[in-house]
Order: C-alpha cells, then structure tokens, then sequence
C-alpha cells in the first residue's frame, strides 16, 4: 500500500519542479492521492511518478490517474502485441520452442489458432490478433482498476 510518506515525498518533487503548481492545502492532496494510490506498493508509485514526471512538459502536478495508470504499465509484465507477433509466426511455421504469455495464447484462441494460415492472409491476421491481444490488455487494465489490491496484482521484479 502506497505510504503517506511515499505520496508526501512525490508531491514535493513535483511541487518543487511543476513551478505553475500552488498546493492549497497540502495534507488534503496527500489524502487524496493516498485514496487513488492505495493498492500500489511504495515502489511502483515512485517510479510511476518519475516516469510521469519525466514526460509530462506541463508546469502543473500530474493527475493521481495519470500516475496511477503509469503503475499499471509497469506491473504489466506481458510483452506489447507486435512482440508477440513473431512468436505467432514461429510457431505458425513449426517451431515447437515457443511458449506464449496467456494473454497472447488468448488472443490467439480468439482468433481460431494459426492453422491453416496462408502467407496471403498474414496482414489480416496480424491485425486480428493485435485488435483481440489489445482488447484482453484493456480488460485486464479495467479488472485492476476495479478491483484494487486483489490477489492478481504483481510486484515489480526486485
């Protein structure tokens, strides 16, 4: 569970760094980011908020969303759709080495399995099975939002 002095050392970097920024009353935003931050480790909200501030060009604090949305990248440990792809294609044409991630054995299911694929239709398919990879990664990301601190969460490596 993410600390009040996790959350109290973020939002002074960020006051002292997003100089369009004035904190009215700083012990009521630590409150809320505290609520939004809840189920997140220590760790993960840190380096979500690094990674956010690093890429936020804004002179105002990021959103606790925005933060919190970070987090779910980072413990999404699956690789991006077009990785996977290869794999497919490796596998499609024999070789017996590959081991999907479930969400990509998934998308895979959900899209009738790679037999009888013809070179002519791999466009189709790729596409196929990026949009259904894309959807299980989007469902996975709303089961995380809703329920907050349950069993599937993962921690960072380390």
């Amino acid at each position: 569970m993410a600390s009040e002095e996790c959350i109290t050392n973020i939002l002074d970097l960020y006051a002292r760094t997003k100089l369009g920024t004035k904190i009215e009353d700083f012990n009521k935003m630590v409150e809320a980011w505290r609520i939004h931050m809840e189920p997140l480790d220590d760790k993960v909200v840190t380096e979500a908020a690094i990674i956010v501030g690093r890429n936020d060009t804004s002179n105002f604090i990021p959103s606790p969303g925005a933060v919190y949305q970070a987090a779910l990248d980072l413990m999404d440990n699956e690789p991006s759709a077009n990785e996977v792809w290869d794999d497919i294609l490796r596998a499609a044409r024999g070789h017996k080495d590959i081991t999907l991630s479930e969400r990509a054995a998934r998308a895979l299911k959900a899209i009738g399995g790679y037999s009888g694929w013809k070179e002519d239709d791999l466009p189709y398919r790729r596409r196929e099975f990026i949009e259904a990879y894309q959807r299980l990664e989007q469902k996975w990301r709303s089961d995380m939002v809703a329920l907050p601190g349950g069993p599937q969460w993962k921690q960072l490596p380390g």
